[in-house]
This record gives C-alpha cells, sequence and structure tokens, in this order.
C-alpha cells in the first residue's frame, strides 16, 4: 500500500501519542503505589474522606517540605485511657520512625491524586520483643494537614505484622469514619486542632511558625537508649551495675543444678527489687527504672529455659516489678520460641 508523506507523518505522531501514554501510565503505577522502608509502609488510597456530609477534595498533589513534615510528627501527641494509663501526653512518632517515614510521605504527597490520601503504617517504642504500631491517613484540604489515626502505640506480634491477610484488612481501614478509641485520645498544642466531634483527628496549620523551625533533635525512644545510649544515662547506669555487684546483690557460691535455678530465677528480680527501691527513694527516675528493665527482660533470660523464663516473669509481675502489659508481651514472645 502506497502512502504519502502527510499519511506516514501522521502515522508517527500517533504512535508517539500511544507509546508516550503507556509510558506515562506504567511511571503513574510506579510512582503511585506503595513506598517502603523495612516495615514502614506509606501506601495512597482512594477513601471517601468526608466533612459535614460532603466529600473533601484534597489539595493534591502536594509539595511537602521535609522539615515540614518532620516537625509536624514530632509534635503529635495522645494521652493513654484506662486503668493502667501512662500519666501525662505522650508522643506518637518516634524520632528513629520519623527519620524513615519523611521521605516516604514527602514522595507519596507528591504525586497523590486529588481523590487519594497517603496511608502510614509504621512501629514504635520497642520497649521488648514487640512492636506498637501507629496507622493513620494524612491529607492536605484548605492547606492544613489532616492527620486522622485508627491504631497509636497498639501491640503487634512479628507474626502480626508479617502476616498478609492482616495487612490487606489494615490497609482498607478508613480513620475518618471513627471519632474515639477506648484506648487513647490525641492531644491538641500549638497550630493544631481536633477535627469536630473527633479525637483521633488532628487539623494542623502548615502556616504556623513551629512547623518551619529547623527540626530539633529530640529523646529517642527506650529502645534506640539500648542501642546507641545517651552518656549521661549510661554512666549513671554504669555506676548503679557497679554497685550492684558489690551490696544490691546477695553472693552465692557456684550452685548445683538446682540451686542454679534458683539462682537464674532471683538474679532479675533482686536488681529490679533494688531498682525499684532507688525510684522510691528519689535517687533515680521512672525512665532509669524502665530502661534497665527493658534490658534485662530482653538480654539477660537469654540463658534460661522457657520454662524458667516463663517462671520468672510471672514471679516479677507478682511482686509488681513488671506490668501486666510487660508480662504478656514478654510471654508471647517466649512462646514463639517453641
Amino acid at each position: 500500500m502506497n502512502l504519502t508523506k502527510h499519511q506516514i507523518l501522521k502515522r508517527i505522531v500517533i504512535m508517539v501519542i500511544l507509546i508516550n501514554g503507556v509510558f506515562s501510565c506504567r511511571v503513574w503505577n510506579i510512582h503511585a503505589d506503595t513506598y517502603q522502608d523495612g516495615m514502614i509502609t506509606v501506601k495512597h488510597g482512594e477513601l471517601p474522606v468526608k466533612r459535614d456530609g460532603r466529600r473533601i477534595q484534597f489539595n493534591h498533589p502536594y509539595e511537602m517540605a521535609g522539615h515540614l513534615i518532620s516537625n509536624a510528627l514530632s509534635y503529635i501527641y495522645y494521652e493513654e485511657r484506662g486503668l493502667l494509663k501512662k500519666k501525662g501526653s505522650l508522643r506518637v512518632f518516634q524520632d528513629d520512625e520519623i527519620k524513615k517515614l519523611v521521605p516516604l510521605i514527602v514522595q507519596a504527597f507528591s504525586v497523590a491524586t486529588p481523590t487519594q490520601v497517603v496511608a502510614v503504617s509504621s512501629y514504635s517504642e520497642r520497649m521488648l520483643l514487640t512492636d506498637q504500631q501507629n496507622y493513620c491517613i494524612l491529607f492536605v484540604s484548605e492547606h492544613s494537614l489532616n492527620i486522622a489515626f485508627s491504631r497509636i502505640h497498639m501491640f503487634q506480634t512479628y507474626n502480626d505484622a508479617m502476616s498478609e491477610k492482616k495487612r490487606n484488612t489494615m490497609l482498607k481501614e478508613n480513620p475518618a469514619t471513627i471519632n474515639h478509641s477506648r484506648f487513647w485520645k490525641l492531644v491538641p498544642t500549638s497550630g493544631q486542632r481536633l477535627e469536630p466531634d473527633h479525637e483521633n483527628w488532628l487539623v494542623i496549620n502548615l502556616s504556623d511558625e513551629m512547623y518551619h523551625q529547623p527540626v530539633a533533635q529530640r529523646v529517642g525512644t527506650v529502645d534506640e537508649k539500648i542501642r546507641t545510649g545517651t552518656s549521661e544515662l549510661d554512666m549513671r547506669l554504669k555506676k548503679l551495675e557497679e554497685r550492684l555487684s558489690n551490696t544490691g546483690v546477695p553472693k552465692q557460691l557456684e550452685p548445683t543444678s538446682p540451686a542454679k535455678e534458683i539462682h537464674s530465677e532471683s538474679k532479675i528480680k533482686n536488681k529490679l527489687i533494688v531498682l525499684r527501691e532507688l525510684v522510691n527513694d528519689g535517687i533515680i527516675s521512672e525512665e532509669d527504672y524502665d530502661y534497665k528493665k527493658a534490658k534485662m527482660l530482653r538480654e539477660a533470660m537469654s540463658d534460661m529455659s522457657i520454662k524458667e523464663q516463663l517462671r520468672e516473669i510471672k514471679d516479677l509481675m507478682s511482686e509488681g516489678l513488671i506490668t501486666e502489659d510487660d508480662y504478656n508481651e514478654k510471654k508471647k514472645d517466649i512462646l514463639d520460641q517453641f
């Protein structure tokens, strides 16, 4: 078939348009899906978010500066509810968690569509051997950053976190459809307010001066202190170790097998008793106690059998040296060793 130059040129143009269209779709799929760093996941989601009965149109895509989102996450606080609640306001996101989240969130916002939220699943505050999960959605509306949570520091075992079924269920959650939790509530700070009738949804004024300041280095989690240490606290605990080795724990001769079991069981208990007395006397803080407790429960029981470990933590809970949450989470971890 003979074609004129005009027809050939026209076909070339059509082919270029089609190729570019396919290429653009592929690029969009790459950038508009899932971003991960270890167990931290940031994902786009087509979720209906309503205000006053009308679906919100998001200001997406949105170019979010890294220091702005870092400061915003750093100043999100919550309070626990219940009989065993911790006193005061607690940070939702920890420094090591924020460092991983910021570049993923910035990238997700930069290519989100006007109907897509940015869904975040992250883990923090690894006190023993169990993670605590945060799950929330983020979106920008009227140039304010909205963050709605359905989970804050919810205990997750490794098997829970790795379960494909649980991950799929989680990604279908819509935190904007709930308004409170039996276990926690958000506490607004400067430049923040709660969405009306919601204790789980923060609206953050991005123009507030606080969020445009240089990112401040804050005290990290107990687990971060165990891994990296803070010089002052580590020096104090080193001196405390020397004191315990000299006076706090009774010396014993090399025991036989039954006595060795008793000695192993009482080793942690004796140290925690001394530590608790030091807290009561105002010599060390609750933070110092939690630091040492977490470290001993993680490291000092490695030479015990599973039966000995279960007996040990039950005894520690009955003595009030560890909490029920400590006991339950450590028990799960021990039983996972089978």
